[in-house]
């Protein structure tokens, strides 16, 4: 019940964005989201020995999510300079520590890569034709899927998926994520003349099995950080990072497919 009661008005206030609100406005809120992942990272990061600078990073990972949003040449140009001022930021704080040095680094890398570039993929998808559409198809393959693999895992889990990463997880509830993301994707994929069911069917496969594979690296981050959420925010479901792990790298996937032209 504390789960639902928190999904509902998630829902609502997501469903509200994207089919009301503009895309400047969404991409304003993904901004306020990266920020509270960010946050998150931080403290899982500090949990494995690494110390991103904070501070530099609640301002550049939003910047990232906006740049990248606002088009791929100046998101790749704010990118990579966000990434220079986070190197100096890790640089004045660490300087003195060669292995605190190496380690805040990659942290920084890795959390503008997998907060700012990832959620300013779902912001650049929002700006193009049929931009919410899109996203509510990438939205409900990863969140069904999810569902029906958590549900089908508990009913006829056998066989552990990743033991050392999700001890929890099985091979069995990781079918079920699949075929009920390409369902959830075929049936999504009606709103969308330029994708067929069929094609929305595979185009959901893929973006539940990235969706699985996003799941799984926020996993390996909490156990070796020896926590069971990212943050309490979010009553019955952990943290925010908790909540988009899986949307993260799926919406990335669909940003780069739009963008080769291989869909859409």
């Amino acid at each position: 019940m504390t789960r639902l009661l928190t999904a509902l008005p998630l829902i609502a206030a997501l469903l509200a964005l994207l089919l009301l609100g503009s895309p400047r406005l969404f991409a304003v809120a993904v901004a306020g989201v990266a920020l509270l992942a960010w946050r998150e990272f931080v403290h899982l990061a500090r949990a494995l020995g690494a110390a991103p600078p904070a501070a530099p990073g609640a301002l550049l990972v939003p910047a990232c999510v906006l740049a990248v949003g606002s088009g791929a040449a100046l998101g790749l140009a704010v990118l990579a300079g966000a990434a220079l001022l986070g190197a100096l930021a890790c640089l004045r704080e660490h300087h003195a520590r060669p292995r605190a040095l190496v380690a805040a680094l990659g942290a920084t890398l890795a959390g503008l890569l997998w907060i700012g570039l990832a959620l300013g993929a779902h912001v650049a998808v929002r700006a193009t034709e049929s931009g919410a559409l899109w996203l509510l198809l990438v939205y409900a393959a990863v969140a069904v899927g999810d569902s029906a693999a958590y549900y089908g895992g508990s009913a006829w889990g056998r066989r552990p998926l990743a033991p050392g990463l999700s001890p929890r997880k099985t091979v069995e509830g990781a079918a079920c994520g699949l075929l009920a993301s390409a369902a959830a994707a075929a049936v999504a994929s009606i709103a969308l003349p330029a994708l067929a069911p069929a094609g929305g069917a595979a185009l959901g496969l893929l973006l539940g099995a990235v969706g699985q594979v996003g799941d799984l690296v926020e996993s390996a981050l909490k156990r070796a950080a020896a926590v069971k959420d990212s943050s309490g925010l979010l009553p019955g479901h952990g943290g925010v990072l908790d909540r988009i792990d899986a949307h993260l790298l799926a919406g990335l996937a669909l940003w780069l497919l739009l963008a080769a032209g291989l869909i859409g």
